[in-house]
Formats: C-alpha cells, structure tokens, sequence
C-alpha cells in the first residue's frame, strides 16, 4: 500500500524512524558538505551521526546508492528541498547528548573513526568563521577541500581544510578584487580632500577584509556617493613580498578607462615602482622611460593649501602654459591653476595621444585604480 502511495503521489511520504524522519522524492538543496557512494541507507544515517552534530540531514540515493552529507536540516532552512524521484531526505535527531568517542568528545565538524590505537576526533569539515568576499561565509568546509573567494574575487594564500582544522589561520585568507587578470589594490575617486599618495602609503588598512568597507561601491570603477574614502589593501603593505610583476594606474570616467600605463613591478616597492625608468606601456605613446619630464613622482608637488599627486608632468611654464599627461589634484582657492581650486579632489588627464596643455586640452576621470598582476 505504501509502495501505490509513493507511485500515485510522486514518492513524497513521511513518517519517523527513531531519531531520524524521511522524506521520499525529496532532497536538501545547498548545504551538502560531503559526498560519499556505494553505502545503503542507515550507514548513510550513521556517516552523519558520527558528525557529532555538524550533520543535520542527508540525502539518500536510492539508484546511485550515494549519500550526501548536509550542514543543515530543513528545520534550520526553509524552501529549499527539491523533487528528485529517487532520493529519500532523511533528517538526524540531535538533540540527543553527543555520545563520546572513545575517551574523547568530538566537537562540531569532527567525526568519530576508528583507528589501530582506538577511537578518534577527525575534523571532516572545518567551521569557516565570517570572513568577506569568501565562499562558504560563515559556513563549512569540506574535508581536504580549498576556500574559495566568490565570483571576481582572487586569493594570493591557499587556506585547506586538514584532519586537525584549518591548516592556517583564517585571517591570512583574504580575498581581493580582481578584473581582466588585474588585482585592485587601491582605488580613490573625486570629491573630498584625501590624498591619494598618503592612502596609498600609510600602513595598516585592509580594506579587502573589513566588513564595513562596501566593495559594490568602494572597489568600483564608477564613482559612487555612497563611498566616503580611498580604498587601500594590506597588499600595499606586503608589496616586497607577494612577487609582483606588473602595476596598472588606470583613469575612468562614467565606468570606461580613458587612459592607462603600465609598469614593470619586479623588484619594486611601495614607492619605486611609479618611475619613468619602469614604464612598459601606456595609452599616451609619449609616455616612455626615454621622455623627460619635469614631475614624474607618486607624491607629486604639494605646498600648502593644496597638492599634485600621482603627477606625470612634462612642464611648468605658467598656468596657461603647463604640458601635463595626467595627476590626482587638489587645491584651495588662491592656489596652483584656477581649474584647480576648486576645494576637491580632482583626476586631470590629457585626452588626446599624446601630451596636453594643461588648462585647455585637459579632461577630468571619475575613478583612478591602481592595480597588480604576479608570478604564478
């Protein structure tokens, strides 16, 4: 009768076995942390239970006679099991104490395996605590499985889950933006008054893992109200260190980049990579490390009341006279040209091929990047 029940009804039946309820025809979407196969049912219950509590259900194949271990239960999530003919998802009871596992008391994401020397505490999933920008935020992670950062995001440090827990300290994980194969390190946009050059060297912000730090906005290449301040990464910090081949100064406006140079970053620091000597490509074909120039310099010009920074400047001969490719400005009234002093920061690039006079063949970029490539 069961068995003409399951047929008519799509095999969606429940009833209790124990400590564990089954669902027939049903399954748990998205919380699977291990797979295992060619096991029946109840040692498919007991793979679970031995999780000490870090299983809440699993998802029992009858065709394939798989067995999926899942994270949560239904009880914990709602509407995500799906119709799947042949499954059966079975939910563990444990509100029943933890039994121990031999002399020992496994914790959540440890599993209890016998052993030639008696019973012991393996982590087979490992608890992954908050973190940003990372897959499984919060969550667990499979045995022997990597971390992962999400969609458009990249790690430089593996972080794996081993038999004893994480293999490392979570805090050394941190995912960075990335985009067409490039690493943002930092990112300032218009308006207010911080300098690019001291954000870009002042120490200690990690941008890429504070939480109150919105990527949407703060790593975006379109400016954004919503974003107050620089964005700055701890890559900057640890530039001697993370093998660096290549950084991208970038301008955009309105979201498309309008000019570009490329520099070498072997054997670079924080501040003697942006040299003419290092320059291996750039949108303007007369920026090379044979040009001269009167300013080519990551701090640029300041005097009081205002500044040049990230200043690629082939002449001063007087406001109206000034050659410039490009520079993150900012001056008070009364201070350097008059497009200047406008009491915000501005992105002033030249928008033809080639060098501009300042003041009458100049435009003006929403976002400035800077950006990293390194050796695999």
């Amino acid at each position: 009768m069961k068995m003409l029940y399951e047929v008519l009804f799509g095999a969606v039946s429940l009833f209790l076995l124990g400590a564990a309820s089954e669902l027939h025809g049903k399954y748990l979407s998205g919380f699977t942390f291990r797979t295992l196969g060619k096991m029946g049912k109840q040692m498919c219950v007991r793979e679970c239970k031995a999780y000490r509590g870090g299983c809440g259900s699993v998802n029992f194949d009858r065709e394939n006679l798989s067995c999926e271990l899942n994270s949560n239960s239904s009880s914990d999530t709602t509407g995500v099991l799906e119709d799947r003919l042949s499954s059966i998802y079975i939910q563990i009871n444990n509100s029943e104490s933890a039994p121990n596992c031999g002399v020992h008391q496994c914790s959540t994401g440890e599993k209890c395996i016998p052993t030639h020397s008696g019973h012991k505490c393996v982590f087979m999933v490992c608890n992954v605590p908050k973190m940003k920008n990372v897959e499984y935020n919060g969550g667990r992670l499979s045995f022997r499985n990597y971390l992962q950062c999400q969609s458009g995001y990249r790690n430089l440090t593996s972080l794996k889950c081993e038999e004893s827990g994480l293999e490392k300290s979570p805090a050394k994980f941190k995912c960075y933006k990335e985009m067409d194969g490039w690493i943002l390190i930092y990112r300032g946009q218009g308006g207010g008054n911080e300098s690019d050059y001291l954000s870009f060297i002042s120490t200690g912000r990690s941008d890429e893992a504070d939480e109150s730090v919105n990527d949407e906005h703060c790593a975006s290449i379109v400016k954004s109200a919503q974003c107050t301040t620089n964005y700055r990464t701890s890559l900057i910090d640890d530039w001697e260190s993370v093998n660096i081949t290549q950084v991208q100064v970038r301008l955009y406006k309105n979201g498309v980049t309008v000019s570009e140079v490329i520099f070498n970053g072997t054997d670079s620091n924080m501040n003697s990579w942006f040299s003419p000597s290092r320059i291996l490509s750039s949108t303007w074909s007369d920026v090379t490390p044979s040009q001269t120039y009167n300013v080519f310099n990551m701090e640029g010009h300041v005097q009081q009341g205002g500044w040049r920074n990230f200043q690629i400047w082939k002449s001063y001969g007087g406001c109206p006279n000034d050659i410039f490719w490009m520079t993150s400005s900012y001056a008070l009234p009364g201070t350097y040209c008059p497009i200047e002093a406008t009491s915000t920061k501005q992105y002033f690039y030249c928008n033809q091929t080639t060098l501009c006079q300042f003041e009458l063949e100049h435009d003006i970029a929403d976002v400035m990047t800077v950006s990293i490539k390194v050796s695999e």
